[in-house]
């Protein structure tokens, strides 16, 4: 069953039934820890949130995780976020207690948390849409691997307790003219504004280059805590797009010898 969209909302909700809730105070990673579960029903759901009913007030401005889990399929959907807005009101039992939540981070691959958020039917118009959009892509910008190199990555307004910014990555999964591919060790919130600087030690150059982040989700692969993120370059100049183009045909031609 859908819920008709608002008007002012960014994305339009729907009521989904079946679905199992829990949604905890925040922890420092995306790894479960068992604690008390705060959820107690699932109201609505978009792209870019949910309003859930819950068993106690919770406080504006705090994170929670949000699980969801399909009864009948078993699929489940992982999301952090922050009450925007709390509200109360009398019950037979005393008072409900609701909250919505502004999504900032997904641990949910996307074809999955779009079936929760938009529904099938969106859901698979959209990942087709998108593999179309992603063939473009790739014969636009190529990407291409490097090696024997320096990379930054640093959120542009947050400092760390000795005033300087924190580099957060780790390597450079792939590299194009539109943007990088990196494994970081810290997660990034989608849309936020990053530094990215790239040292070759083989051609003594630098590539300097403010992004935006498209996307980040931890990197189970990886022991530890690691992420994987999707940087878009912006207004990158003629200049730069020069020299990534020389850099791809640099590593290009080194994999012929």
């Amino acid at each position: 069953m859908e819920k008709a969209g608002d008007a002012r909302r960014a994305h339009a909700r729907r009521v989904v039934a079946g679905l199992d809730l829990f949604c905890y105070h925040a922890a420092g990673g995306p790894t479960p820890q068992f604690r008390r579960n705060l959820g107690h029903e699932l109201e609505d759901i978009s792209p870019g949130g949910a309003r859930l009913r819950v068993v106690e007030p919770i406080d504006r401005g705090e994170v929670v995780t949000i699980e969801l889990r399909d009864r009948r399929s078993g699929e489940s959907f992982r999301a952090r976020g922050e009450v925007r807005w709390t509200a109360s009101r009398p019950s037979g039992s005393g008072h409900s207690h609701y909250v919505g939540v502004q999504f900032s981070e997904h641990y949910t691959p996307t074809e999955l948390r779009d079936r929760f958020t938009l529904g099938p039917a969106a859901a698979a118009a959209r990942a087709s849409a998108l593999s179309g959009a992603s063939l473009a892509e790739k014969r636009r910008a190529d990407r291409f691997p490097v090696d024997d190199y320096v990379v930054t990555c640093q959120r542009q307004s947050t400092l760390a307790p000795g005033g300087l910014k924190r580099n957060v990555a780790r390597r450079v999964l792939d590299l194009s003219l539109s943007g990088a591919q990196l494994e970081t060790s810290e997660t990034l919130d989608p849309s936020s504004v990053v530094r990215f600087t790239l040292h070759l030690n083989a051609i003594a150059d630098t590539l300097e280059a403010t992004a935006a982040v498209r996307w980040c989700r931890p990197d189970p692969g990886i022991a530890g805590e690691a992420y994987r993120a999707g940087l878009e370059f912006v207004n990158l100049g003629e200049d730069k797009k020069k020299k990534i183009e020389f850099m791809r045909k640099w590593f290009g031609g080194r994999k012929k010898k």
